[in-house]
């Protein structure tokens, strides 16, 4: 593990370094507040040893400096001769873990390391499940693709990066066509494997790692392209209607063909909208048109809305 040792005295630092590195740790030490917090941005840290009294900066206002700054929990474990039990109950108050009064025993110093590493293990498997639980509560359980919650907190994402790079984000909206009249004739078990088909059929025309597919509710789909011209959107737009067409999906009840199709509205940052939720309006009213005017087509955003 690597352990920084933050202390104003060369002698403790170098003490200090010379037990962590007898107990196969790394030591990097450091005699203050700006080389400390270098080191934290620049290095994995997995514990810190730090002296209370520093001067410019001691250890309690460094202590709450790498709370405020880094999100990520390292434990931190005070070095101080003064052994008073308003120092403890300060140095807890300012973010610290744990607390060792000077001279520093070797054995104590290991033994308090090993503990801290141990909550911090314990701290990263618990952010590591709670992460997953994250991750699984975006996903729609029977097509396996993001849900709406899971689009929007993407979206939000990647309409911010690809305004902040100047990019064309653009948005696809997909509808299954005759969808009710689908699930009406062949059942809801048919028409829940009917979406799971249509996902895997949209899932297979993604090109870059950072476009996504979500089902947006119901039959509804979308797809966000980041870094996605219109023109490039459109082409998505017609290879995804021939993806479908190649899949043949039965659908006898369909008024347009004899497979499942998608009728799709397209919308893009460069159209007018001024936040993600727009966006997707646009998109939503391009596929009215779309239905409206026949179905398994697609249809831009625009004030004069156009058909390919």
């Amino acid at each position: 593990m690597n352990i920084l040792v933050v202390d104003d005295n060369k002698c403790i630092r170098d003490v200090i370094g010379a037990m962590v590195l007898a107990s196969e740790h790394q030591p990097i030490v450091v005699d203050g507040h700006v080389a400390a917090l270098d080191k934290l941005r620049r290095l994995v840290i997995d514990v810190i040893l730090m002296d209370i009294e520093m001067p410019e900066v001691d250890g309690l206002t460094l202590t709450r400096m790498v709370r405020k700054e880094f999100s990520q929990w390292i434990p931190i474990i005070f070095l101080s001769a003064n052994d008073s039990a308003r120092y403890l109950a300060e140095g807890i108050e300012a973010g610290g873990d744990d607390y060792l009064t000077k001279p520093v025993k070797e054995e104590i110093l290991n033994a308090k390391i090993l503990a801290m590493a141990r909550i911090a293990r314990m701290k990263q498997q618990l952010d590591e499940a709670n992460k997953k639980l994250e991750m699984l509560s975006c996903i729609d359980p029977l097509t396996n693709v993001l849900n709406r919650r899971g689009l929007e907190r993407e979206l939000q994402e990647s309409w911010q990066q690809n305004i902040k790079q100047r990019q064309e984000l653009s948005l696809l909206m997909l509808d299954i066509d005759f969808f009710k009249a689908y699930n009406d004739h062949y059942g809801h078990p048919r028409g829940d494997q009917c979406l799971r088909q249509v996902a895997t059929v949209l899932t297979g025309t993604l090109l870059k790692g950072e476009e996504l597919l979500a089902r947006y509710g119901g039959e509804e789909f979308v797809m966000l392209l980041p870094a996605t011209s219109l023109s490039q959107a459109r082409s998505r737009g017609r290879n995804i209607i021939a993806a479908l067409n190649q899949a043949e999906i039965v659908h006898e009840f369909s008024d347009i063909a004899p497979w499942v199709t998608v009728s799709i509205g397209i919308s893009s940052n460069t159209l007018g909208a001024k936040n993600p939720l727009a966006l997707i309006e646009q998109a939503d009213q391009a596929l009215y048109q779309a239905k409206r005017r026949g179905r398994m087509q697609c249809v831009l955003f625009q004030k004069t809305t156009n058909v390919w």
